[in-house]
């Protein structure tokens, strides 16, 4: 006979009633009269939940992790059993078996997916992404341009996606050819219960204790790395707290900075040394000073009334911003104050850009953009936990992009007048944002005009370039240079697509394009075709210079350009076609930290600077463009709403990353190690824990203050 049974006859049987029933010899016609301790019966479906999480955590975890300790990986196996246990109780919660399977295979199915598409972010990215960062490139990786590459990407990987499916395949064999005991349906639920919490717990001790990742719980929290050390379920689950508070909490003294004279600060010469003198009618008047007057600097904000957010908002978020915002210092404006006030503004992000190709020989005009106008000698492009969108956001706004590739969209329908481009738009500059690929990619039609500029143009509502992959700089240059040239001022945005990957004769047509100019070159043929595919923005520059000094505003005119991120399609990659890692053969040594592999260029260049010598050897990073050129523009701002700083003011440089990693001009403090000697001093530099810890704070802060301004609409109650 057949032996087949459901839970809720178990359950019901295990009652009083059932028992009963047995006393007066009724006989439930689905349960025979069977042996003591011989039923069994189909295999749960709990059991598939639990074993395919697992499975699932231990494969993602081999596939992704290269930083092995057993401090994470005890931590990350407690709180994987946990989930696994919670998720299969959730399983049990209807007692029809029919519900359980579909819950079971749903559950299954769900987190599956999860898995596979993080490892291809991670292939493709380096990085892992949140939720919401899930949706926007869910999107993206289904845009024309990229969908024979995502085919390609899950063809070469169809092992994972078959090897994913190995639990679901092993339950229903089991169903079929085993019988098992009573005893995995006996009480199911208070042992997932109690199993699940006590692990959970164990779990978070050893992870707040023993874990290397243990300050990612708190203020130090980072997407990628909570997914390294606590596992992808618990990285969700972080995400989600630290987005319902949007942001956390700040560590701010309680102290606040306080004007006393209208925001003058008097630096003029000192004259108290010299002595007074009379005129010959016995008046006293000021001694001469040797030196002339130094002018009076001012503080670099705005009156903000912080107070009445303080005061009047049932919004916590709000409230911890403005006391935090309200706490610090402005920085001074300086001599650079103004210098192109009125002047054009030409703002550039380049797709996957880096310094390491330009040569006096190979790009010209991009080495003398890079090295008579302002100098950097120390400039970063961090990584900010996403791709282009989050670099370009970076570059435009002068804010952290806390919250990935979503921070962008974030904007839409906000106020975000503390951009570049909002400032001169407000000042009556002409504007005009472009972009040589489709203007829907990441939703910049929604977004740009937003951020400052009165249209955006791309492939598909006026952008006139060559239908390929990618297109031409040169075409776009030349194409939109004619349109503004004559409207001044003017305030310009491009975010140029000829250095995006994959890098290879086939897969690049600019570099297929420029291939005969670099095969002199002593490097492999990957790295041939990333220099050539960039040597689009060489010749881009070459035209917009030419076509600047014809119309004779090259001296009224800056020039701004930097990368989006550094060229991690040179990392090795299923996604990219890249066998190997072709970013340490490019960068000349092997990469082990975000500082060799985020350091990058920032021009800032006009015919007016060449001779002047301007060199900045501080740590700068893209967060510090926008405030700097609110400075260099002359125009009302407040340098405490932003994350990074005007670089030719007072205020203490200091570059971060969204891992809580550092650099200041007296070193730099790496939050990925897991030993105890992360901070590297400068030479002959020494600092005090008070210094390490001040920094910190700083960071923490800023970092939160971004992600809370993202979360919610403050601009816009600010300036209200």
């Amino acid at each position: 006979m057949e032996w087949n049974f459901d839970q809720d006859v178990l359950e019901q049987n295990e009652q009083p009633g059932g028992q009963q029933n047995e006393q007066q010899g009724e006989q439930s016609p689905l349960r025979p009269d069977r042996p003591k301790g011989r039923r069994s019966g189909p295999l749960p479906p709990w059991v598939l939940v639990f074993c395919s999480l697992l499975f699932y955590v231990l494969c993602f975890h081999i596939w992704t992790e290269d930083r092995f300790s057993v401090g994470r990986f005890l931590t990350l196996t407690l709180l994987s059993l946990s989930f696994a246990m919670f998720s299969a109780l959730l399983g049990t919660v209807t007692k029809r078996r029919k519900y359980q399977r579909i819950f079971a295979l749903a559950v299954v199915i769900l987190w599956a997916v999860l898995y596979l598409a993080e490892y291809f972010i991670l292939d493709s990215f380096q990085n892992f992404y949140t939720l919401e960062g899930m949706l926007t490139g869910a999107g993206n990786a289904g845009h024309e341009d990229f969908k024979d590459r995502t085919v390609d990407l899950l063809l070469k990987n169809i092992w994972r996606i078959l090897l994913f499916a190995l639990p679901v395949v092993g339950w229903f064999l089991a169903n079929r050819y085993l019988k098992l005991r009573r005893i995995l349906t006996r009480g199911v639920r208070r042992y997932l219960a109690a199993g699940g919490a006590i692990l959970l717990v164990v779990g978070l001790l050893f992870g707040l204790v023993f874990s290397p990742d243990r300050k990612r719980m708190g203020k130090e929290y980072n997407f990628t790395d909570a997914v390294h050390g606590f596992g992808l379920p618990m990285g969700f689950a972080l995400d989600i707290l630290k987005s319902g508070g949007n942001g956390g909490e700040f560590d701010i003294p309680e102290s606040r900075f306080v004007s006393t004279d209208s925001t003058a600060v008097s630096d003029s010469a000192n004259t108290e040394s010299l002595p007074s003198q009379t005129d010959p009618n016995g008046e006293t008047v000021p001694p001469e000073s040797t030196e002339p007057p130094k002018p009076a600097y001012t503080y670099q904000m705005m009156d903000l009334d912080f107070d009445r957010l303080i005061e009047n908002s049932n919004d916590d978020t709000v409230v911890n911003i403005s006391r935090y915002l309200s706490s610090l210092t402005p920085s001074k404006t300086n001599d650079m104050t103004g210098m192109f006030k009125g002047k054009n503004l030409i703002l550039i992000t380049c797709e996957a850009f880096s310094k390491e190709f330009i040569t006096p020989e190979l790009t010209p005009t991009l080495y003398r953009m890079m090295t008579k106008g302002i100098q950097f000698t120390d400039y970063y492009q961090p990584a900010w936990g996403g791709s282009t969108s989050s670099g370009e956001f970076s570059v435009m706004t002068g804010i952290d992009p806390a919250r990935g590739v979503r921070s962008i969209t974030n904007t839409i329908g906000r106020n975000m007048s503390v951009t570049i481009g909002n400032k001169l738009k407000d000042l009556g500059y002409f504007t005009r944002a472009y972009h040589n690929h489709d203007y829907t990619y990441y939703d910049r039609d929604e977004t740009h005009e937003n951020l400052g500029y009165e249209k955006f143009i791309g492939v598909g509502n006026g952008m006139e370039v060559t239908d390929v992959w990618p297109e031409s700089d040169l075409e776009m240059i030349d194409f939109t240079v004619p349109q503004y040239i004559d409207h001044r001022p003017f305030s310009v945005y491009y975010m140029t697509v000829s250095g995006h990957g994959a890098y290879s004769w086939g897969g690049n047509r600019q570099s297929a394009r420029h291939q005969d100019e670099v095969q002199g070159l002593d490097c492999s043929d990957t790295i041939k075709a990333y220099i050539a595919c960039n040597l689009e923005v060489e010749y881009a520059m070459e035209s917009l210079l030419a076509q600047l000094e014809a119309a004779g505003i090259a001296d009224d005119t800056l020039v701004v350009l930097t990368a989006d991120h550094y060229p991690y399609c040179l990392e090795k990659s299923d996604a990219w076609y890249t066998d190997k890692d072709y970013l340490s053969e490019y960068f000349g040594y092997e990469v082990t930290n975000c500082f060799q592999r985020d350091h990058n260029c920032l021009i800032m260049w006009s015919g007016c600077l060449e001779g002047m010598d301007l060199r900045i050897d501080s740590p700068t990073f893209s967060l510090d463009i926008v405030p700097t050129l609110c400075n260099l523009f002359g125009v009302e701002w407040d340098s405490r709403l932003y994350s990074g700083r005007d670089v030719f003011s007072d205020a203490e440089p200091i570059v971060f990353w969204p891992d809580h990693s550092w650099k200041t001009d007296k070193g730099s403090w790496d939050a990925s190690l897991s030993s105890g000697t992360e901070f590297t001093p400068a030479e002959g530099t020494e600092v005090t824990e008070d210094y390490l810890n001040r920094i910190r704070r700083s960071v923490s802060n800023k970092l939160n203050y971004a992600y809370s301004v993202l979360g919610l609409d403050y601009f816009g109650l600010l300036f209200d």
